[in-house]
């Protein structure tokens, strides 16, 4: 049983709380009196992969056993998750290589021939075949051409079938090689819940004009959440009316990859002289190097394989939440005044890169609902601080369209109405847009939009957001406002010590929200 998350309320012995800034880690004094939540300790890690995996598909939750549904004849496409979620090893292989090599395994040794490997991208950037390469290894990479083993393709029009529709009539279209396969084997990553994203697949292997249909905008008659998971309930388990699903899911958790950064497991009371030291190396190291330059995710955290899980995806959904829920508190707090979200650097489906303005807005926000406490940390019209640099760089292959995006679409509005009703046909139709997404690594043109869409409902819950160490022009074009240091963001979101202005600091690392999946 690992320890629990608890709540400390901050008094004149605590010392300072680190607080990720993008590329590096500060340490902060909170005002006497503030809540810290702290998340329960990881799981430890599965002491050997192989072994979990032998038994999970021999018992499998809601299913037959894989090796039972693989015979000679039959057709399947293993579907993986793409880099929006973590690498899991800096070295040897990655989980996703590991589960996908056993699969074909047992693939081989039934006889079947007709196989072929999906990234589950959506409408996020297609992967490059040097990408496939390092997170499936050379085993699988060179055992495929690249028409078998390749990213899922939006805009390709004559490789899609409808299976349904959504309330408005919208057709529900997926790829068609998903339909028309006999076992569908989706080999999921989860870091908090319900990060593994839908338990339907349809998301992730949709049209664009699907995706466009199943995003909901605040302010529109569009589909609303509740209308699209009814339209999707009945095709979580089976794809159309031949083809099987079956989810292998492996849950992770944080953990710090370099000595250096042992540190950043611990709880700051906990520290030893060492972990002081070693603090003291990372926060100067971060403070000599141009932000442009700090390795990505600088304070060195990594991610550990904590269980794994098989079967009918509806089965596997419902245990994986039920298992990463022991991350939630029991009790939360009640709800702040204002809450302050440390962002470090993810890197996740950007080649290394620094978190871009619209994913910092993101994942920030992202917190308000979905932080550790599970439910809002911060009253309606309360204020969140989040940390980060807020540096408005952009990757200048993978963000084409989050450059214009940012630079004009923001600048006229921030509202999702006004947005999807002045430029999202726009975007949407753009033949470079388009081009660039099918050749050229780059996000689809509607990626921005979803991703803004999805800070509508927080920044309808809040009165105010403030990005302390962020750029100011950059946090002005967000709707947001920024602060030098920790005490002026505290000062503009009217926290007076001493007085009924409640802070809670949610510590280390955020979960994960699905707009960025």
């Amino acid at each position: 049983m690992t320890r629990p998350g608890y709540v400390l309320t901050v008094d004149e012995d605590t010392p300072p709380l680190v607080v990720f800034r993008g590329g590096s880690v500060r340490l902060e004094r909170l005002p006497v009196g503030s809540d810290v939540v702290y998340p329960a300790d990881a799981e430890p890690a599965v002491r050997s992969l192989s072994a979990e995996l032998d038994r999970v598909l021999a018992a499998p939750e809601g299913s037959e056993p894989l090796e039972r549904l693989l015979t000679a004849g039959t057709v399947l496409t293993i579907v993986v998750d793409d880099l929006s979620q973590p690498v899991t090893a800096t070295s040897g292989a990655d989980v996703r290589q590991r589960i996908v090599e056993r699969v074909l395994e047992m693939a081989a040794r039934a006889g079947v021939d007709d196989v072929r490997v999906l990234a589950a991208t959506g409408l996020r950037r297609r992967l490059t075949s040097h990408e496939l390469l390092s997170t499936l290894g050379e085993r699988v990479f060179r055992s495929f051409d690249a028409a078998s083993l390749t990213s899922h393709d939006a805009e390709d029009r004559d490789g899609m079938t409808s299976i349904g529709e959504l309330p408005d009539g919208s057709p529900i279209e997926v790829a068609s090689r998903l339909v028309e396969s006999d076992v569908v084997v989706a080999v999921r990553l989860a870091t908090a819940v319900g990060d593994e994203g839908s338990a339907s697949l349809v998301p992730s292997f949709a049209s664009a004009a699907t995706a466009r249909a199943l995003t909901p905008v605040p302010g529109t008659d569009r589909v609303t959440a509740q209308q699209r998971d009814d339209a999707l309930a009945p095709f979580v388990d089976r794809l159309g009316d031949r083809a099987r699903v079956v989810t292998i899911a492996a849950t992770l958790a944080d953990a710090p990859i370099q000595r250096v950064s042992a540190f950043l497991g611990k709880r700051e009371r906990e520290w030893t002289l060492l972990d002081r030291v070693r603090s003291r190396i990372v926060r100067s190291t971060a403070a000599v190097l141009p932000e442009a330059v700090r390795p990505v995710r600088f304070p060195g955290i990594g991610h550990v394989v904590t269980s794994v899980r098989a079967g009918a995806p509806s089965a596997v959904h419902a245990s994986t939440d039920a298992f990463l829920r022991t991350t939630r508190l029991a009790n939360p707090p009640a709800r702040a005044d204002i809450a302050l979200f440390g962002l470090p650097d993810t890197g996740y489906g950007t080649s290394g890169a620094p978190l871009d303005p619209i994913s910092v807005a993101t994942l920030g926000l992202g917190q308000v609902f979905d932080g550790v406490a599970g439910e809002p940390v911060v009253r309606e019209g309360g204020v969140v601080i989040l940390s980060h640099p807020l540096t408005p760089s952009f990757h200048p292959i993978h963000h084409a369209a989050y450059v214009d995006f940012f630079s004009d679409v923001l600048r006229d509005s921030t509202d999702a109405a006004v947005i999807a009703e002045r430029f999202e046909d726009d975007f949407a139709r753009d033949d470079w847009y388009r081009h660039l997404y099918r050749t050229s690594s780059a996000h689809h043109a509607l990626h921005p939009f979803h991703a803004w869409y999805a800070t509508s409902a927080a920044r309808e819950h809040l009165s105010d957001v403030i990005v302390v160490g962020g750029d100011r022009e950059t946090a002005s074009q967000l709707g947001f406002r920024a602060a030098t240091t920790l005490e002026d963001a505290l000062d503009m979101a009217g926290h007076r010590d001493g007085g009924d202005t409640s802070l809670t600091f949610v510590h280390g690392t955020p979960v994960r929200p699905a707009a960025l999946a």
